[in-house]
């Protein structure tokens, strides 16, 4: 068996393009090592954080991505997903100039889900910021914003203080998973949804009591990291 070298990782599923924050990332988030049965690894964009990300995303922008995208893939990484659903404005561009599969938001599982759960299907999306959540986001993933009902998180103080404002590095788990299930299950039981998609990577840590909260199927980023990783390193069942 002859093995090929010139990469910095090997059998390495995912890289993750991460905003610079300094707020914990629980077992669960993406950016966490023990959130998947698999290796990841990240390149951390400098100077790009959340406030900046959804607050005041200029074009130019983009660049620091698409050179993040490029050397994750110059070191051997088999995907390359984000740790911000808002990163869901650069999908298309980012997917045509690397030649791995490239996840950077949630909200990329929205043509699929569609197709799962049907025409009619009231298929809801949480996202960090309502308010900053644009028809240019669903359009690169293919889905047009009007086919969904969105929910904001902004009016809870926990996240919003701690990863809309960045005012602090630490946060209170207890309290923040309070504000998530409360306003996934609000919003779920109003809009009678079928569906539930995280756009934002922070929530998924409590995707689980959120699903017993809601009582439907619950979608974030690591249903879909789970699903490409699965798909760029298979295994052999015999």
């Amino acid at each position: 068996m002859i093995l090929q070298g010139g990469k910095l990782y090997y059998d390495t599923p995912v890289g993750i393009l991460c905003l610079d924050s300094q707020f914990p990332k629980p077992r669960g988030h993406l950016r966490n090592p023990l959130t998947y049965p698999f290796p990841t690894v990240q390149y951390l964009i400098r100077g790009v954080d959340v406030p900046q990300m959804l607050f005041n995303p200029t074009p130019e922008l983009i660049e620091p991505f698409l050179e993040g995208a490029r050397e994750l893939e110059r070191q051997g990484v088999l995907a390359i997903a984000g740790s911000c659903g808002f990163m869901a404005r650069f999908q298309q561009r980012i997917a045509a100039e690397v030649r791995v599969p490239v996840l950077l938001s949630s909200l990329v599982q929205l043509p699929l889900l569609r197709l799962m759960h049907g025409a009619d299907a009231r298929i809801g999306v949480l996202t960090a910021s309502a308010a900053s959540l644009t028809q240019d986001h669903f359009g690169n993933c293919m889905t047009d914003m009007q086919s969904v009902c969105i929910q904001g998180m902004e009016h809870n103080p926990e996240f919003a203080e701690t990863i809309l404002q960045s005012k602090r590095t630490s946060l209170d788990l207890d309290r923040l998973q309070k504000e998530v299930v409360d306003t996934a299950a609000d919003f779920a039981a109003a809009q009678k949804l079928d569906a539930l998609l995280l756009e934002c990577t922070d929530l998924s840590a409590f995707a689980a009591p959120v699903q017993r909260a809601v009582q439907i199927p619950v979608y974030d980023i690591n249903t879909l990291v789970a699903y490409t990783a699965s798909a760029v390193v298979r295994h052999d069942y015999l």
